[in-house]
C-alpha cells in the first residue's frame, strides 16, 4: 500500500486552525513552513461548539484541514506532514532514530510542557499557584532536565546534524517553560542544559522561527495583558525576544 504525497508545487487545501499563543499551533505552523507546504491559517481559539468538535473532537487547537479530512493533535499532524507532503524530511529514515525523535517529543510534552502548564495560573493567567504544587513540579523538572541532558547531542541540532520535528517541538515548549522557570524558581531552564542556549540561537536564525515567533510575541503580549498576568515580556526569559526600536 502506498501513501499519496502532496507536492508543494501543487496548491493543496491545507488549512491550519489555531492562534499564535498556542505553542502547539506554532509547532505545526513551523513544520508547514519548513516543509515548504502551501497552507492557509484560520485564526481561532479552542471551542466546544458542535461545528468545531466535528473538526477537533476535544475542541482543542491546533487542527489541520487536509484533502481527506480534519486531523487534530500536534504530533499526528507532524507525522501526517512527513508522510504526505513533499519537502525536507523532519523525521530520520532509520527506524530507531525516527523513534528517538518521537521519544524526545514525548518527554518534552509529558514531563516538561504538561508540568509547567500546571503553573500557568499564577504566571500567565492572573490567578495563583499553591506552594505544594510549585515544589512538586520543581522536583519533576529536575528529573526531566537530567533526562534531556542525556538525550540531546547538539551536533548542531538536538539529535544530530539535521533538523527534525524534535527541534521544532522542543523550541516552542522551551520558550514558554524558560520564562516560567525564571519567574517561579529564579533559574533558567535554558541555562541548566549545556548547549541549549547555543542551539536556541541557531534555531532563531531559521525563517520559520522568525515568522512564527514574530506573531507569537505580538499576540502573547496582548494575551498577558487581557489575563492580568503576573508575568510580562519585559521580565525576559525564553528564546524569542522582541526587537528593540532604535533610540
Amino acid at each position: 500500500m502506498t501513501t499519496e504525497r502532496l507536492s508543494p508545487a501543487v496548491i493543496v487545501p491545507l488549512r491550519l486552525h489555531g492562534y499564535a499563543v498556542s505553542n502547539y499551533f506554532n509547532i505545526a505552523r513551523a513544520a508547514l513552513i519548513e516543509k515548504a507546504a502551501p497552507f492557509e491559517i484560520v485564526r481561532v481559539r479552542a471551542s466546544q461548539e458542535e461545528a468545531f468538535l466535528r473538526m477537533s473532537p476535544l475542541g482543542k487547537i491546533p487542527f489541520l484541514e487536509t484533502p481527506s479530512g480534519p486531523l487534530s493533535e500536534t504530533i499526528p499532524i507532524l507525522e501526517y506532514l512527513e508522510e504526505c507532503v513533499d519537502g525536507p524530511h523532519l523525521y530520520p529514515a532509520d527506524p530507531l532514530q525516527r523513534a528517538r525523535v518521537r521519544q524526545v517529543m514525548n518527554i518534552v510534552q509529558l514531563y516538561l510542557d504538561m508540568q509547567v502548564r500546571r503553573l500557568y495560573p499564577g504566571v500567565y493567567l492572573g490567578t495563583s499557584n499553591q506552594a505544594e504544587t510549585i515544589q512538586a513540579i520543581g522536583q519533576t523538572l529536575e528529573v526531566t532536565i537530567n533526562g534531556l541532558r542525556r538525550l540531546f547531542t547538539f551536533r548542531p541540532f538536538l539529535l544530530g546534524d539535521t533538523l527534525t520535528s524534535a527541534d521544532l517541538f522542543t523550541l516552542y515548549c522551551v520558550d514558554l517553560a524558560d520564562r516560567l522557570t525564571r519567574f517561579v524558581y529564579g533559574w533558567s531552564l535554558i541555562e541548566r542544559i549545556d548547549g541549549l542556549a547555543e542551539w536556541s540561537r541557531l534555531m532563531t536564525t531559521r525563517d520559520s522561527t522568525r515568522i512564527v515567533a514574530t506573531e507569537f510575541l505580538k499576540v502573547f503580549r496582548g494575551y498577558l495583558t487581557d489575563k492580568g498576568a503576573a508575568y510580562d515580556l519585559s521580565l525576559g526569559g525564553g528564546i524569542f525576544m522582541e526587537p528593540h526600536s532604535a533610540d
